[in-house]
C-alpha cells in the first residue's frame, strides 16, 4: 500500500479510538468514582500542613461546584459558601479545626451523601432522641453507664444546646433529620477519640468518659451480623408443617451479602399471608440489588430508573413497612416504590429524604476524600421529587419519652398485622357459614 494510503488508515484507526473513548468517557468517569475506596480510613491520617488547608479548600469548592447541580435546586448559593468557609479556613490552626470547617461546610449542602468520605472513631454503644431528652439505647462497653440511662450533657455542654450545635455537622436534607441524626455523633466522631458524659438513673447523676476507637465500628458490625444470623437461623429451622400468618423480615442494607440472606429468608415466608419488613435501620446501598427486592415484594410494574416487574415467586400477602429516619438511600427509594405503587402499607416515622442522588468520591491532591450527592434531581413515578422530601407513612407513630420510637414503630405494625389477619379469619368463618 502507498504512503497516503496507510496515513488514511491510521488516522481513521487513531479517529476512532478517540471517538470510541469520548463516547464512554462519562461511562467510565461515573463509575471510578462510584467505586473509589480511600486509601486513609481515618482524618488523623491525613497528611496536610497548615499553609495547604486553603489550597485544599478551594480545590474542594471547585469540584462541588462543577458536579453538585442540587444547589440551585436546593436555594444554595456556592458562591456565598465558599466566600464564607474560605474566611474559617483562613483562621483554622491546626486539622482538627481544618476538617470541623470541612465538615460544618458539607453540612450546608443539605445532602447526606455529600461528607467527609472517612471513617469515624466509635464505641459498643448508641444513644436515641425521645422528645427533647437523650437517652442510652444500647451499651455493648463493659462501662457503668447503662440503656435506658438520660445523658444530661455531653463534653460539658447540655444536650439540647449540644444538639443545636452539633447540627451544624450533621449531613442531611431536611432540618429534622440532621437534629435527630445528631444522636449518631454521642458515641463517634471524626476528629475525637474521648467523650464526657454527665448521666443521671433514677436520683443519682453520674460522669463516664467514653474512649472512641478505631475498630469500634468493626465491632457494631459484627454484633449486628451476628444478630441478623441469628434471625436468618431461627427462619429457617422454623417446623415446615406449621401453619403460619404473619412474620418480620429485616433488611439491613443492600450489599450482595445482605441482599442474598434477605433471599433465603424470603423464600421461607413468602406464602405467608402477612409479612412486616423492617427497613428501620437501613443505610441504604445497591441500587441494582434494591430493584431485585423490590420485584420480590412488588404487586405491579413499577417504572424507576429502570422497569421493575413483579418476580414469578412476588408476595401475594399484605405487606408492612417500618420506616424511619434511620431509613435512608436507596431504602427509601425501596419504601417509596411500595408506596408508589400500592404494594404496602408504610407504618412508623417519615424518613430522611435523601434517596435523589448518587453518592461519588472525589479526592483533592491534597489527599483529602469526600462524598458528593451527584446528579439531577430525581423524581418519583409520579413526578413527585424525592431529594430532600421525606417518605411519609401512612400509620405514623407518636413520640413517646418512656418507650423508643423503633419499639412503638414495632407494635403499631404487629397491631395493624394482627387485625388484619383476625378479620380475614373471621371473613372466610362467615363465608363458611354461608356455605353450609
Amino acid at each position: 500500500m502507498g504512503f497516503w494510503t496507510v496515513s488514511i488508515l491510521y488516522l481513521l484507526i487513531l479517529g476512532g479510538t478517540i471517538y470510541i473513548a469520548v463516547k464512554n468517557y462519562p461511562k467510565y468517569w461515573f463509575g471510578y468514582h462510584l467505586t473509589m475506596k480511600p486509601e486513609k480510613q481515618f482524618v488523623s491520617e491525613q497528611d496536610i500542613e497548615p499553609d495547604e488547608y486553603m489550597d485544599d479548600f478551594e480545590e474542594i469548592c471547585d469540584i462541588v461546584e462543577k458536579h453538585y447541580s442540587l444547589a440551585d435546586y436546593k436555594g444554595i448559593s456556592l458562591k456565598s459558601l465558599r466566600d464564607k468557609y474560605s474566611v474559617k479556613v483562613m483562621n483554622t490552626k491546626d486539622n482538627r479545626e481544618y476538617f470541623l470547617a470541612i465538615q460544618q461546610y458539607f453540612s450546608e449542602l443539605r445532602n447526606s451523601h455529600t461528607c467527609l468520605r472517612y471513617s469515624k472513631y466509635t464505641t459498643m454503644a448508641d444513644a436515641k432522641w425521645r422528645c427533647d431528652s437523650l437517652y442510652v439505647s444500647a451499651n455493648l462497653t463493659g462501662l457503668s453507664f447503662k440503656k435506658g440511662d438520660r445523658i444530661l450533657s455531653v463534653d460539658g455542654i447540655d444536650v439540647v444546646s449540644w444538639r443545636d450545635s452539633m447540627k451544624n455537622y450533621v449531613t442531611g436534607s431536611t432540618e429534622k433529620g440532621r437534629y435527630v441524626h445528631t444522636e449518631d455523633y454521642v458515641f463517634s466522631s471524626y476528629i475525637d477519640t474521648v467523650r464526657n458524659l454527665c448521666l443521671c438513673r433514677d436520683d443519682s447523676v453520674f460522669n463516664v468518659t467514653v474512649e472512641l476507637s478505631r475498630d469500634g465500628m468493626q465491632h457494631i458490625s459484627k454484633h449486628n451480623k451476628d444478630i441478623r444470623n441469628a434471625e436468618t437461623k431461627s427462619i429457617m429451622n422454623s417446623p415446615k408443617d406449621k401453619k403460619e400468618y404473619l412474620t418480620l423480615l429485616s433488611l439491613s442494607g443492600f450489599t450482595d451479602e445482605e441482599t442474598e440472606e434477605f433471599i433465603l429468608k424470603y423464600n421461607k415466608v413468602k406464602n405467608y399471608p402477612c409479612i412486616i419488613l423492617s427497613l428501620l435501620n437501613n443505610p441504604g446501598g445497591l441500587v441494582r440489588n434494591m430493584e431485585k427486592i423490590a420485584s420480590l415484594l412488588l404487586k405491579q410494574s413499577y417504572q424507576a430508573e429502570t422497569l421493575i416487574t413483579p418476580s414469578e415467586n412476588s408476595f401475594k400477602g399484605r405487606l408492612y413497612v417500618m420506616i424511619g429516619q434511620n431509613t435512608c438511600s436507596a431504602a427509601e427509594h425501596l419504601a417509596s416504590i411500595l408506596k408508589e405503587s400500592g404494594s404496602a402499607v408504610l407504618v412508623g416515622e417519615e424518613t430522611t429524604g435523601d434517596f435523589g442522588t448518587t453518592p461519588l468520591t472525589f479526592l483533592t491532591s491534597h489527599d483529602t476524600y469526600f462524598t458528593l450527592g451527584y446528579g439531577k434531581p430525581k423524581t418519583t413515578f409520579k413526578g413527585e421529587p424525592r431529594e430532600g422530601k421525606a417518605v411519609e407513612p401512612l400509620y405514623r407513630i407518636k413520640e413517646s419519652v418512656d418507650l423508643s420510637k423503633n419499639f412503638n414503630t414495632v407494635r403499631t405494625a404487629f397491631y395493624l398485622a394482627m387485625s388484619d389477619i383476625l378479620e380475614a379469619k373471621k371473613d372466610s368463618l362467615i363465608n363458611k357459614e354461608r356455605l353450609e
